[in-house]
């Protein structure tokens, strides 16, 4: 017999692997677009939201964290301040496995370490904007 609880993780985890599977198809098309597409970089960035909202409700904090990096940077995209640069994918890819794999142990993943996903998130906001300066 499952709780309430454990059922309503169930479900987040549920969605939120798979709101990640169409976060990472949309950043490959994005990644072989020229021009950016709004309506593409909205639905990856609503899915990104979506599990950094489902993970405060139910305190997953380090998933929560990285769900956020990740949303922060695909809104600085939708908002045409940042450029979907090979390292901006590559890094945002990157931060979707270790979400994954987040996902995978959800009962350890407060003692997983994200440092590395945050830096190279960081990294490469800060490489794409000194490449790419956005008006």
């Amino acid at each position: 017999m499952t709780h309430n609880g454990d059922e309503v993780l169930e479900v987040f985890i549920e969605e939120a692997v798979e709101r990640l599977t169409a976060v990472e198809a949309g950043l490959l098309k994005l990644e072989t677009q020229a021009s950016s597409n709004p309506t593409l970089v909205n639905s990856i960035f609503r899915d990104a939201h979506s599990v950094k909202a489902g993970a405060n409700l139910l305190k997953l904090s380090v998933i929560e964290e990285l769900a956020h990096k990740l949303e922060n940077v695909l809104e600085m995209i939708r908002k045409g301040k940042l450029y979907p640069s090979e390292a901006i994918v590559t890094a945002s890819l990157e931060s979707v496995d270790k979400l994954r794999e987040l996902l995978d142990d959800v009962e350890n993943s407060h003692d997983i370490s994200i440092l590395l996903h945050t830096t190279m998130l960081e990294n490469a906001v800060q490489k794409t904007l000194e490449e790419h300066p956005q008006s």
